[in-house]
């Protein structure tokens, strides 16, 4: 690969897919403390921009299917997003809890998705 040309889509895809798998890691590990969420989300805005490179490479060829998984990775930052701010606030624990459980639930329901669109299941 010449410098000019830039990235390919399937190297694109490869990173996409391995930050994926650290995303899975990280949500694994890190989601149940207030600080851990804020890694979770760090790797998951990280995900989304490389999702977003992917789709503009598609651009209006994209298939639907990845505007969803555009969206359910929102979903994934708007719930942690959400956990962390319920976890700063005083009782707040018990929704956080909620909130990064519902975080946890679509990182590993939006790699299925990607894992289905791209054949690898």
């Amino acid at each position: 690969m010449r410098a000019a040309e830039g990235p390919d889509m399937e190297t694109v895809l490869e990173i996409h897919l391995v930050v994926a798998f650290l995303l899975a890691l990280c949500a694994v590990i890190f989601s149940w403390s207030v600080m851990g969420r804020r890694v979770v989300n760090a790797v998951a805005g990280l995900q989304f921009v490389v999702g977003l490179v992917a789709a503009g490479m598609l651009g209006k060829n994209a298939p639907p299917a990845v505007w969803g998984h555009l969206l359910v990775g929102l979903l994934i930052l708007g719930a942690y997003g959400m956990a962390m701010g319920a976890g700063k606030r005083e009782g707040g624990a018990g929704r956080a809890l909620v909130f990064s459980i519902v975080g946890f639930v679509l990182v590993f329901a939006n790699i299925w998705l990607g894992l289905h669109m791209a054949g690898r299941m």
